[in-house]
């Protein structure tokens, strides 16, 4: 059984982190007035998303101007701590701020059957918000005692208007555009665009460096650790595999092939343990048969454009696919469903099939670096008369073309084509 009066002397330290944390971000997250009005009911808050993107900020800074507890399960000093003791972390809570009505658990999943505990904080009538670097997990094992009594907020990186926020940038109204501000706003972009959005990066002298060890924790900690892995050479192996092949077609066969692997599962294994931890995504390919879409290749993306650059070759020199990134991560954001398309000769494809909702219109999306060439323009477009041909439900103006600087309408089969600035797209939700 741990003492009681050390857990609460490492809770006091803890307390007088506060003001450290919230003055790492300032920038108010478009998610936190929704998690503000969230804290009204008395469903357990699980707040997700990558290690360092600022998860424990945004509990923190809804709760600011609350009677809260707070402990951190990432500390060390906790690391021994069991399911008995954890009642012992309540009553040292209680003594340090008595009258307490909201509790914050930081990585409480780091303590086993942690979620036996939290449901006893509900039922106890606290309202608990939880934080923590793996959706699955927290939702799996929240699942069997609070079913239906809990809600996710995934965050993410800054998104390119949050970025702007935390530069002192003023975002310009999108319906007036003066020459000046589309020239502010395309340089603004160059800058998140190579910054990318991890919040804590612009007060780092050796970004590369903590890139480096931010992408290392998640592989060591965020996954290997917690699920076991014990081959985690092949685990580093498959994950700079993918972050040399973000945004083009991965196979399962493909990467055992490439690593002479004995079994496919162990790639299918590693790669939803990435996903897990917010370091990948997967976009399947588009087909009216289920079983098709899982054969298909998929697409992957990275979760910050500064994190690929950092570690993967294809980071350095292919921009193109680096904004295809950005605007998938953008699509993440705005909870849309997500394919690409590729027409059955494999001739022609769409970056994006979006979705707002099952049974909603469709969206289709180009992403383009450059459109000046008239080859690459007339191939992008074909790809979107290509999928018009396979949707009967594209929205009205549900066609568009993204590119990094250049705007304007073209046409193809009677429809139009909204080409956008990716910088404008991405203030214009």
């Amino acid at each position: 059984m741990a003492d009681k009066s050390r857990i609460k002397e490492v809770l006091l330290d803890q307390l007088g982190d506060i003001p450290g944390i919230l003055d790492k971000c300032r920038v108010e997250r478009f998610i936190e007035p929704e998690l503000h009005d969230a804290l009204k009911d008395s469903l357990v808050k699980v707040i997700s998303g990558v290690r360092r993107c600022g998860k424990s900020v945004l509990a923190h800074r809804v709760l600011k101007y609350l009677p809260y507890g707070y402990a951190n399960f990432d500390d060390e000093r906790l690391a021994d701590l069991t399911t008995a003791d954890l009642n012992l972390v309540l009553e040292a809570l209680l003594e340090i701020k008595p009258g307490l009505k909201y509790i914050l658990l930081d990585e409480i999943q780091n303590i086993d059957k942690w979620e036996l505990f939290v449901a006893r904080l509900q039922r106890g009538g606290y309202k608990v918000l939880i934080t923590g670097s793996n959706a699955h997990l927290l939702s799996r094992d929240l699942a069997t005692h609070l079913t239906g009594r809990h809600k996710v907020f995934e965050i993410y990186p800054f998104s390119f208007p949050e970025y702007l926020r935390s530069r002192g940038i003023a975002a310009p109204d999108i319906k007036a555009l003066s020459t000046r501000s589309r020239a502010e706003m395309s340089a603004a972009f160059s800058g998140y665009f190579s910054a990318g959005g991890f919040p804590e990066l612009p007060g780092i002298v050796d970004k590369k460096s903590y890139l480096h060890d931010l992408y290392d924790k998640i592989l060591t900690q965020d996954i290997a650790l917690r699920h076991g892995v014990r081959h985690i050479k092949t685990l580093k192996d498959i994950a700079l595999y993918t972050a040399n092949n973000y945004a083009s077609k991965l196979s399962y066969q493909n990467i055992k092939d490439a690593y002479s692997l004995g079994s496919i599962h162990t790639v299918k294994n590693y790669l939803a343990y990435m996903q897990e931890a917010y370091l990948f995504f997967a976009v399947e390919a588009f087909s009216h048969k289920a079983r098709e879409r899982v054969r298909l290749p998929r697409k992957m993306y990275g979760i910050d454009p500064a994190l690929l650059r950092s570690i993967s070759v294809s980071g350095q020199k292919n921009e193109g696919r680096l904004l295809e990134n950005v605007v998938y991560l953008e699509l993440l954001r705005r909870n849309k469903q997500v394919l690409y398309y590729s027409d059955p000769q494999r001739k022609y494809e769409v970056d994006f099939v979006c979705r707002q909702s099952a049974g909603g219109a469709v969206e289709l999306i180009q992403v383009c670096l450059d459109t000046n060439s008239a080859e690459v323009r007339e191939r992008e477009l074909r790809g979107l008369q290509s999928a018009l041909n396979a949707f009967k439900d594209v929205s009205a103006g549900g066609l568009t073309l993204i590119t990094l600087d250049r705007g304007g309408i073209e046409r193809i089969a009677g429809h139009q084509v909204k080409c956008v600035p990716v910088w404008e797209w991405l203030l214009n939700p």
